[in-house]
């Protein structure tokens, strides 16, 4: 398999990278973190934590502040490693399980399907990069719309977060079946025609 997704510089696939750009929007970062209790953890742990660049936070964080702050939090490095180390510990919740709360809230059918090419290690949910490359196979001859395999990409983009081990196996599985979402995981579109 290419090795295209090693020269990205952008996270999850660059551990030290700016957010890729599919997932650096304030609006979507706010929808992952719009469950009331996610919510919650992740203002006081942007109240609490100090990060490079890290906006001024006001006493009370409206839900713009909140966008804003998650733009900065997970465009940083170290922001992204605090809350990481935090996560482990259930202290609060990383990005990529806001995305799969997110996911199964707004389509819990595929949610179903992704979950079936999982298996559990100590009550975590890991994919499993043959099980990811058949159902996306399936979905390829279901022609699903394009919100769906955007909400998918999110989901890819979330397991290569939880699984830094995997990320590129992952990201470029993904990007065979749907090479349309390269820029978006920050890899080179692949020129057509050869």
């Amino acid at each position: 398999m290419s090795t295209a997704l090693q020269a990205v510089t952008a996270y999850p696939f660059n551990l030290d990278g700016p957010l890729c750009s599919l997932l650096n929007h304030a609006e979507l970062l706010g929808e992952f973190y719009a469950e009331e209790g996610l919510r919650h953890g992740i203002k006081s742990f942007c109240k609490k934590a100090a990060w490079p660049g890290k906006p001024v936070v006001p006493f009370v964080i409206s839900p713009e502040n909140l966008k804003g702050l998650l733009l900065s939090l997970f465009n940083t490095p170290a922001a992204r490693a605090s809350l990481q180390r935090l996560s482990e510990s259930d202290r609060a919740t990383y990005l990529d399980n806001a995305i799969w709360v997110w996911f199964i809230t707004v389509n819990p059918k595929l949610a179903e399907r992704v979950l079936g090419c999982c298996h559990e290690i100590k009550g975590k949910s890991f994919i499993k990069p043959e099980a990811l490359q058949k159902l996306l196979s399936d979905l390829q001859k279901e022609s699903p719309d394009a919100n769906v395999v955007t909400q998918l990409a999110y989901v890819v983009l979330a397991f290569a977060m939880l699984q830094p081990d995997d990320r590129y196996r992952l990201g470029e599985i993904f990007l065979s079946a749907f090479p349309e979402f390269a820029e978006g995981f920050g890899a080179a579109k692949v020129p057509s025609g050869g």
